[in-house]
């Protein structure tokens, strides 16, 4: 292993790691950006990059640093997949960066930004189903699942249910893969599938060290256990 995947792993990857302890998002992004001035074609800095402003973005409470983060995460995940068309972190979080960003600007960003996000996460799914805990079937499945069916956009039910039901086969103990798999199973009206879902998510500790984000999961789901059963 070279000494730049030995530098980066175990100091850059920690930080991210533990992202939810304050200060080791801006710290993960100094260390970052001093790498990337020492090797600037390596595309795996910049989808890192891409990852904690991701990150920043998603604990920052101020919408327009939020939408300036977001900007970011975009910016560097596509740097990465001009260096690699097939970097993995890179397409996976320009793809998520971008459409968080959508979200921020309205409902016709949100509809632009399908169809660059598709592109992205059907790369990963190709290079690494599994990764970031089946990350490319979740995202793609809850994309299938919210976008608008055709004519409009390429929401599919069907779709989607394939790719979160392989997530959670992918990532099990995942809250993120379970929450959007059972709102699924709901709106399709298989619901003594969503509640098993649901089930798990209320009978599984969110973990220490990402409190912040499964706690989000973890409420909607029980919002949700509570409302239909």
């Amino acid at each position: 292993m070279s000494l730049f995947k030995k530098e980066f792993l175990n100091e850059v990857g920690e930080c991210l790691d533990q992202r939810e302890t304050e200060g080791n998002l801006d710290k993960a992004i100094t260390m970052l950006m001093d790498l990337k001035a020492k090797y600037p074609n390596e595309d795996i800095i910049c989808g890192k990059l891409s990852s904690a402003y991701f990150y920043k973005a998603l604990f920052e409470t101020n919408p327009k640093r939020q939408e300036l983060f977001y900007e970011h995460g975009v910016n560097y995940g596509r740097e990465a997949a001009t260096l690699n068309p097939r970097a993995i972190y890179g397409n996976y979080w320009y793809a998520s960066n971008v459409g968080m960003l959508g979200i921020c600007r309205g409902i016709m960003a949100s509809l632009a930004s399908i169809d660059p996000m598709k592109k992205s996460y059907e790369i990963v799914l190709k290079e690494n189903e599994g990764f970031f805990f089946g990350g490319p079937h979740r995202a793609l499945g809850r994309l299938y699942h919210m976008a608008p069916g055709w004519p409009i956009s390429i929401g599919s039910k069907s779709k989607a249910l394939f790719h979160l039901e392989r997530a959670v086969e992918l990532g099990p103990d995942f809250f993120n893969n379970r929450l959007f798999l059972a709102e699924l199973y709901v709106d399709i009206g298989q619901k003594d599938k969503a509640k098993a879902e649901l089930q798990w998510i209320a009978n599984n500790e969110v973990k220490a060290e990402h409190r912040i984000e499964d706690s989000v999961y973890k409420e909607k789901g029980m919002e949700i256990l509570k409302k239909y059963f």
